[in-house]
């Protein structure tokens, strides 16, 4: 039973805190809590011993005896002492805690700032206005949470900079109780972007390889990465990245990226056989993704973009960095200087070829004001509009000017256009007219006064209304129901448009480019605006919604979308009608989701090209708590513009124990029977870290297989160093490897 010596069993003892002359003092009170407790007034000591809790603003002490000095602010611990603050646990025999500055010294003592657990004869912090290291001495730490961690270093003096860094003093390394490795200065940023990364390796294109980088900080804005690569089928390569983070948030701006290859194998392709094409062995890259705001500019919104992308073949993305390949194989060049401001915003865009290899379209300029639905008043009617100029040509490749192709010829190009909408409502129906008319120019720069002038007008209406159902009784626990409201909104959507198409003596330059989905007939976002033809259709369909409650909240359970167009005047041949498109999203609970985009013909008429369908679904599940699943499916059939496809994917986890997981991947295509893709990895959780082995098979069609090992090796936390698996190596960043 719990008594008191004096006060009772628990004291409050309050505490002015002075923090300056011109500030007020700030009262709080010390809470201490025990069985046996006295308080000598003379002294202005409290004592407490047994089971003692101290409780000061965010910090708990628990200890068998306890002093409270309140004329010097210092509380003494000792005794099985444990320390808890916002970020950290201290565990020692004996503690000295001042509540006036924060600052703990202690003797002997281990303790945990997540994800840290280490012990140390002796801890020096800094007090609140002095900036500084937390000093440790003779200390060890860990990030295996054991009484016997699996690794552990053993450093003389430890300096820990909050946020930032640890710098180590004579450091060992132990794995178990064998010493491994010995560092006498060693800094470790604390940055996940920062320290030292490697992926070793092997696969058919590149053999043997080993990627490796080091992230460093240059001051306090610039975020370096130095990289150092070996393929034993192409040499050796490396390079610089450097990443501006005021621009954390927009990753297109603020890189400078300088990559150099000495390929002695540079004839030899990432997939296929030896290129005829001659490639030099000096190999590069210079991309240059940058914003720079300029003087007088108010909240960011006058600025120059700089996109600079120069490399030295057209394969050199394809061999060294082949996920950058899949998703942008011919990088732009362009300057672009934008003024954002309410209604819109203006810029001027120079695109230019820097790469001979490819063919480029080019700008030198082309200046644009946009405006955005701006109100007109109270008048119900809203304006939006454009208006360019530009001088445009398209630069042919090397390839073309060796095989004869003739230059088209470039042109001067003047193009507005400017639409009213009045968004209104009749009844339940949700109205949207809208009518524009715009002109545009073509002049050739070669042969002056030679010209083609175009005129178009658009009248349009969106209509739509929409009827919901509440069933609040509906609940199924096992598919995520609890009540549901069903939102149904029918739409027709209508456009016309009138023009004149562009003359036959000048090339397009901005034209349609094949694509399995619908192109837009809101004309302001046709961008396709060379190919402009006369077009009247009429987009319908009717949209679904079910919404249940989650969490206190609404959450979206199903998507259902249906739509169509009919046309009475087809732009870009002599359909009728359009595929039937379904969209369907379905995400019922956390384990669960599938998605659907499929588009079927109604009419299966050859003479319009109604004869193609795409399907594609993806379903995602984990039945148990230790299996997940993923399916996919492709397929796409008869499509003028691209290869037929009936596309499988699989996907696999397994944990096979608490420390033992096993995944796989394959991708296999039914059009031609060819099993595209395997993957097979084996992981092994070893408490402070995950280690991963695996192994891709690709078949390429093109003769002999590819096959490839990677090793993973990842600390779960600091220190951030790792060994990651990645079966696309070459990716975007050295942070995908």
């Amino acid at each position: 039973m719990r008594r008191a010596a004096i006060f009772g069993a628990t004291f409050v003892v309050t505490s002015a805190l002075l923090l300056d002359d011109s500030r007020a003092q700030t009262t709080q009170s010390v809470d201490i809590d025990s069985d046996f407790s006295e308080y000598d007034q003379g002294m202005d000591v409290a004592k407490a011993w047994g089971n003692v809790e101290v409780t000061y603003g965010d910090v708990t002490i628990f200890a068998d005896q306890v002093e409270f000095h309140r004329q010097t602010g210092k509380i003494y611990a000792r005794d099985n002492v444990r320390v808890f603050t916002e970020s950290e646990t201290v565990d020692a025999e004996e503690i000295i805690y001042d509540i006036h500055t924060g600052e703990m010294t202690t003797s002997q003592f281990k303790s945990s700032l997540e994800p840290l657990f280490y012990t140390s004869d002796n801890i020096v912090r800094p007090d609140e206005k002095t900036e500084g290291p937390v000093t440790l001495l003779n200390s060890t730490f860990t990030t295996h949470d054991s009484a016997k961690p699996n690794f552990r270093i053993k450093v003389k003096k430890l300096e820990i900079y909050p946020d930032d860094k640890i710098i180590l003093h004579g450091a060992k390394v132990n794995i178990g109780k064998v010493p491994v490795m010995w560092f006498p200065y060693f800094v470790q940023p604390l940055d996940e972007e920062l320290g030292f990364y490697s992926t070793p390796g092997w696969n058919s294109p590149w053999g043997g390889f080993l990627l490796s980088q080091y992230g460093f900080k240059i001051g306090d804005d610039y975020l370096a990465k130095a990289h150092f690569d070996i393929r034993s089928e192409r040499g050796l390569a490396g390079g610089v990245e450097i990443k501006d983070r005021k621009f954390t948030d927009n990753p297109q701006v603020g890189r400078l990226n300088l990559y150099y290859a000495n390929d002695t194998n540079s004839q030899l392709p990432f997939i296929g056989p030896t290129r005829t094409t001659a490639v030099d062995s000096n190999r590069y890259r210079i991309n240059l993704q940058h914003r720079v705001y300029l003087p007088g500019a108010k909240d960011e919104t006058f600025y120059v973009d700089f996109d600079i992308n120069k490399l030295s073949d057209q394969f050199f993305y394809e061999d060294f960095f082949p996920n950058e390949f899949r998703i942008d194989p011919r990088p732009d060049n362009l300057i672009n200087l934008n003024k954002l401001f309410d209604q819109g915003e203006i810029s001027l865009t120079s695109r230019f070829q820097f790469n001979e290899f490819f063919l480029t379209d080019t700008r030198t300029p082309e200046l644009a004001v946009d405006i955005i639905r701006t109100p007109l008043g109270d008048t119900g009617f809203y304006y939006s509009g454009f208006t360019t100029y530009g001088i445009l040509d398209e630069e042919l490749d090397d390839d073309s000017i060796l095989a004869g192709v003739t230059d088209q010829s470039g042109y001067n190009r003047f193009q507005t256009y400017h639409e009213f909408i009045f968004p209104t409502k009749i009844g339940s129906l949700d109205v949207v007219p809208r009518a524009g008319a715009g002109y545009a120019n073509y002049s050739d720069f070669d042969l002056p006064g030679f010209s083609f002038d175009s005129t178009t007008l658009h009248a349009g209406v969106d209509v739509s209304f929409k009827l919901s159902k509440r069933s609040p009784n509906v609940y199924n626990r096992a598919l995520g129901l609890d009540g549901i409201l069903h939102v149904v909104r029918p739409y027709l959507n209508y456009s016309f448009v009138t023009t004149d198409e562009i003359d036959g003596s000048f090339s397009p330059i901005d034209r349609v480019g094949p694509s399995t989905r619908l192109h837009p007939i809101d004309l302001p976002l046709y961008t396709a605006v060379d190919k402009l033809r006369n077009w009247e259709v009429f987009r319908t369909g009717v949209s679904q919604q079910w919404y249940t409650r989650r969490n206190g909240s609404t959450y979206r359970w199903l998507t259902l979308d249906n739509y169509m167009d009919f046309y009475a005047d087809d732009p870009e041949g002599d359909r009728d009608v359009s595929n039937f498109f379904t969209d369907i999203r379905w995400y019922p609970l956390p384990w669960l989701y599938a998605t659907t985009k499929a588009q079927v013909p109604l009419l299966n008429d050859p003479s319009n090209g109604q004869t193609w369908s795409e399907v594609y679904s993806n379903v995602g599940l984990m039945p148990t708590d230790w299996f997940r699943v993923q399916f996919g499916h492709y397929l796409i059939n008869d499509n003028p513009f691209f290869r037929d496809s009936n596309l499988y994917t699989v996907e696999t986890y397994t944990r096979l124990s608490d420390n033992w997981g096993f995944s796989t991947s394959h991708r296999f295509e039914a059009d031609d029977n060819t099993l595209e893709y395997q993957q097979y990895s084996i992981h092994r959780d070893m408490a402070s870290c995950t280690a991963t082995l695996g192994a891709i098979i690709r078949d390429n069609r093109l003769g002999d297989k590819e096959y490839g090992v990677l090793l993973s090796l990842t600390l779960k936390a600091f220190p951030k160093m790792r060994l990651p698996v990645d079966f696309q190596p070459g990716g975007l960043s050295a942070e995908d490897y």
